[in-house]
């Protein structure tokens, strides 16, 4: 099958939700049809991964994604209907390009990642369309507002508005729609229980992300990629994410200010680790807390991952399957997360992951593995033993071909 793929941003390097999620379908894909892909090329290291991109898409294209003009076009919009989403993302160059492509083309399926690309193909009624949504923009925007204390806060609940409006406006222009959770379906049902939506969830590589073995002397790859690491393993907790991203910022600065402190007055040496790119400078500022290390943009997160004994993931805001806890899993680290956290994950609490809401329950949760190797280790291996059943990428792609057959 001929297949138009229309990722918002490059899938390569694969280092934050839509990426990975994107890279993944479009590998496993290829192994049996021929895809073209189109995205946003947002810097120069995007145009240089067209190179790996070829060596599995029968064709690639992109266009460069205009930072000023996008500011612009949004302000223009402002008292649009439309999500500023919208404007933010459309690019008279993008739809020239799409529409060159369907006239030149002919693709028996165009599949659309997230609604900032779908709007390029509403117009394209002879070919079979999917819109991967993810995730539900409109309940992710809800749950910030909520949180959110600063003056952005209107305009937040402003755009949840127009939003959870457009996303069922615009899915009625596709054959189906995909997301990553049951919760994410069944919310966009409420909204209109008309739309054709399927759950495809989000998954881990398992050849990439598994934990090496610790020879014992420290002479291990794992020990020269992560500097300044603390020897007992046991008291070192991680966090990983793109830190410009609300919901991962709140949940670090929430981390630091409400159970951090709880940890530290039973284990004053223990050490966090908020590991990501594009920190805010409010997380950056949490580096000056004792035993707190914000690293940035890393080259490979799973170097901090086998040095870590406890990832860490207090979510507050989100939606979606949360891309961070899979990997954990699949790195043989034990997880402590909120209900927000855990939401979408066919996992079973108290035995593949932890659940706790508040902080005192969190930092309790956080401390027993600390003190407890064996409870850690068995934790680990059912986390391993999950995402290995539920969330290898070939598995879930046939899902998503099962999707594609049945429109």
């Amino acid at each position: 099958m001929r297949i138009l793929f229309l990722s918002l941003r490059s899938p390569y390097p694969p280092q934050r939700g839509d990426r990975i999620r994107s890279y993944n379908f479009i590998k496993q894909l290829s192994k049996r049809h021929d895809v073209t892909l189109v995205f946003f090329a947002e810097s120069d290291a995007d145009i240089e991964g067209v190179e790996h991109l070829s060596t599995f898409c029968e064709r690639v294209e992109w266009v460069r994604f205009r930072r000023s003009f996008a500011t612009i076009n949004t302000a223009l919009h402002c008292l649009s209907r439309l999500p500023l989403q919208v404007h933010y993302w459309y690019s008279p160059q993008m739809q020239r390009k799409i529409n060159q492509l369907l006239a030149e083309e002919n693709f028996e399926l165009i599949h659309a990642q997230l609604f900032r690309m779908g709007q390029y193909v509403t117009h394209a009624k002879e070919t079979t369309k999917v819109l991967d949504l993810c995730d539900s923009l409109a309940l992710n925007l809800s749950r910030r507002a909520e949180l959110d204390c600063t003056p952005k806060r209107f305009l937040v609940k402003l755009e949840e508005k127009r939003v959870r409006r457009y996303e069922v406006e615009i899915m009625k222009a596709f054959d189906c729609g995909t997301v990553v959770a049951n919760f994410d379906r069944d919310y966009l049902l409420n909204q209109d229980d008309t739309l054709n939506l399927s759950v495809v969830p989000m998954g881990v590589d398992l050849k990439y992300f598994y934990r090496h073995e610790v020879n014992g002397n420290g002479d291990n790859e794992t020990d020269r990629l992560v500097p300044n690491v603390p020897e007992n393993r046991a008291k070192n907790l991680l966090f990983t994410g793109t830190m410009n991203y609300f919901p991962n910022s709140d949940a670090v600065i929430y981390f630091c200010n409400s159970i951090f402190p709880l940890i530290q007055k039973r284990h004053p040496d223990a050490t966090f680790f908020i590991v990501g790119n594009h920190p805010t400078e409010q997380v950056r500022k949490l580096a000056d807390q004792k035993g707190v290390v914000v690293t940035g943009y890393v080259p490979d997160i799973r170097p901090y991952f086998e040095k870590a004994s406890v990832f860490v993931a207090p979510l507050r805001a989100g939606s979606g399957i949360q891309t961070k806890n899979l990997e954990a899993m699949a790195m043989g680290t034990p997880i402590v997360t909120t209900s927000i956290g855990a939401m979408g994950m066919e996992a079973e609490a108290e035995k593949e992951l932890l659940i706790a809401d508040k902080p005192e329950i969190f930092a309790e949760r956080v401390i027993h593995l600390i003190e407890n190797p064996d409870i850690r280790e068995n934790l680990a291996d059912a986390g391993r033993k999950r995402v290995e059943a539920s969330y290898d990428w070939p598995v879930l792609v046939e899902r998503l071909e099962q999707v594609y057959a049945q429109i």
